[in-house]
């Protein structure tokens, strides 16, 4: 490799290091107010909470680090015209087309670990995401049964237990208050067990020998029922346990691919086509980035980071809002998932094209 292709390609991996951080950091700020709410809500450790958001880098990976390749080269090839190294390299016969070859070999980086993401490890990171979430929302509602005091961090339902054995999950000396249709209705039982069922995202109370009271509205009298056993479902809020396939957010390229072949229907096949292409799309925009970077780089007024950042996010939210609307309407059949998915892409194509023909005018 000539010299000015490591010079290049060594000045590339420290801004890219940097808004990788940066960016995956900024952009994991969306899942922070979700999990606050499960801290304060549900009563989950910030341990597990830890645990969480570790789970979602992966599938933030897929777009922060094509991002932050842009951001290295705004910054990398903006210095070299600032410092009139562009100029010095020019003069001695060195055009733009062998200045973006370092680039190019530098983007193999991003595309290929953006491509893995995108294919295999962002759905499958999703998938233990979910299921952990479930989980330890489980583990907090159980563990909001305290030994002699009420809950209330069960919905409607308020639960007083004189023994909990969460190792077991057994209950004894159980008082609940419930609505029924806005009746009120309290339970009293002698022992229990709770269960959590992954199907209804509930947890399942299992009464033994206990009464039913419940009075009516507005009326003095009130009846009773006694019970051996008696069953009471709590639905829980927010999150469902995820199932392998349920969702294409969990699901791989080949995963999906094969229920775009077996899918018989043209709407679902397009549905299934529109995910295929958005996990070739975003990475293949790492390559186009170069051709929309290396001119623009060129371009900037002065040797800023806040500059190159500025044209960064301005040039991702154009792509963002591109990108989204397609998707969005080829998910609904109202566009031909080809311009739907890949509109964005062509964007860049166009607007890389045009940038870079114009920077190998000068």
């Amino acid at each position: 490799m000539p010299i000015i292709d490591r010079y290049i390609f060594k000045q590339l991996a420290p801004p890219f290091l940097y808004g990788l951080v940066i960016f995956t950091f900024s952009v994991m700020m969306n899942r922070a107010l979700m999990l606050a709410q499960m801290v304060l809500n549900k009563g989950i450790s910030i341990s597990d909470i830890l645990k969480l958001a570790s789970l979602t880098i992966p599938s933030f990976m897929i777009i922060t680090l094509p991002v932050s390749f842009l951001l290295a080269i705004l910054v990398v090839f903006g210095k070299l015209t600032q410092d009139n190294e562009t100029m010095a390299l020019r003069a001695s016969g060195i055009n733009i087309f062998k200045l973006t070859k370092p680039a190019l070999l530098f983007s193999l980086i991003p595309l290929t670990l953006s491509i893995l993401f995108s294919f295999y490890l962002g759905p499958r990171f999703n998938f233990f995401f979910r299921t952990l979430a479930v989980k330890d929302v489980e583990k907090a509602a159980l563990s909001a049964l305290k030994k002699n005091s009420f809950t209330n961090k069960l919905g409607n339902t308020r639960i007083f237990v004189k023994y909990v054995d969460r190792n077991k999950s057994t209950l004894k000396g159980i008082f609940i208050l419930n609505k029924i249709n806005n009746t009120p209705q309290t339970l009293i039982a002698r022992s229990g067990r709770i269960v959590y069922d992954n199907k209804l995202n509930s947890l399942s109370l299992f009464l033994n020998n206990g009464v039913i009271q419940n009075q009516n509205p507005g009326a003095k009298d009130f009846w009773s029922l006694h019970f051996n056993s008696y069953k009471i479902n709590i639905r829980l809020k927010g999150l469902s346990f995820p199932q392998k396939n349920g969702s294409v957010h969990f699901m791989t390229f080949s995963q999906i691919a094969k229920k775009y072949l077996m899918e018989k229907d043209r709407a679902l096949k397009n549905v299934y086509l529109a995910y295929l292409y958005k996990k070739i799309s975003i990475p293949a925009a790492t390559v186009l980035f170069i051709f929309i970077g290396v001119p623009l780089g060129m371009y900037l007024e002065k040797r800023s980071l806040f500059m190159a950042i500025f044209y960064t996010i301005s040039i991702i939210i154009i792509y963002y809002i591109l990108f989204t609307s397609g998707f969005y309407l080829a998910l609904r059949n109202a566009l031909n998932p080809v311009p739907g998915v890949w509109g964005a892409d062509m964007f860049l194509l166009v607007a890389g094209a045009l940038l870079y023909w114009r920077a190998s005018l000068k």
